[in-house]
């Protein structure tokens, strides 16, 4: 090997330890927590993580060159933890008002209108007083929005449990009366879930509880973070990704 090669690959190679050495600066490994929730985020065949808002964040990935490290478990956990660690990203989460100073909002992905729902054979009508209700039997998940309602509105009967999908078990098997859920997630439910979409009725619109789904970033998380992850929402709004994801999972 020739001393002017030998000194070439010297070069060449510091060259690309320097630019790795860069690249590894500014991309960082950032924690996302997560949970089930057709169609939103679902489990895929292969058992990896899919759903319309799981595209969505990794498109915001693409655009950061950050590198996501993604933990699905039940919402009441990972609530938890975006509200005391910092740099914690957390999806998909009901931008409300209760919710507005205690997360830095990254971006709104789907609006969202909640319904009570109940078993078809069970109900002869649509349209009830909510007073009406207050004494049925409610599966809602820990730490919901949802939860948060029917404790404020006094509701007595109310089952807090870990996930949406035993929720809705929990409903077909006449453990409770209804559920609260949109009309998409609940559709795309009962049909993972094997049971029969038309077997459902839905009640009451619950107007109190519509809201944005939405990304956001735990309170004492890096200001630079932040504004970073912001920029990159608003570059998948305007470069119109954001509307191709909607477009592929139908949600208009």
């Amino acid at each position: 090997m020739s001393q002017i090669y030998k000194s070439y690959l010297a070069t060449f190679t510091v060259s690309v330890f320097l630019l790795w050495i860069s690249f590894s600066a500014q991309s960082k490994e950032i924690k996302v927590v997560t949970e089930l929730l057709e169609p939103y985020q679902i489990e895929n065949s292969d058992g990896s993580l899919g759903g319309f808002s799981t595209e969505v964040v990794h498109a915001l990935f693409q655009i950061t060159q950050d590198r996501p490290e993604i933990h699905v478990m039940p919402w009441a956990r990972a609530y938890e933890i975006a509200l005391h660690k910092p740099n914690i990203l957390i999806y998909s989460i009901a931008h409300t008002k209760a919710r507005d100073k205690k997360f830095h909002w990254i971006g709104d992905i789907k609006e969202e209108r909640l319904y009570f729902w109940g078993l078809k054979k069970h109900y002869a009508k649509n349209d009830y007083e909510v007073s009406a209700l207050k004494n049925f039997k409610i599966a809602v998940s820990r730490s919901s929005n949802s939860a948060q309602y029917l404790i404020d509105q006094q509701f007595s009967n109310i089952y807090q449990l870990a996930n949406e999908r035993l929720n809705m078990n929990m409903l077909f098997i006449d453990r409770v009366d209804l559920i609260l859920a949109t009309q998409i997630t609940i559709e795309t439910r009962a049909k993972s879930l094997g049971y029969d979409f038309n077997e459902l009725q839905r009640l009451n619109e619950v107007s109190a509880l519509n809201n944005t789904l939405s990304i956001a970033f735990s309170l004492n998380s890096s200001p630079a973070l932040v504004k970073k992850y912001q920029a990159a929402f608003q570059e998948l709004l305007t470069n119109g990704q954001l509307e191709k994801i909607k477009e592929k999972w139908k949600l208009y």
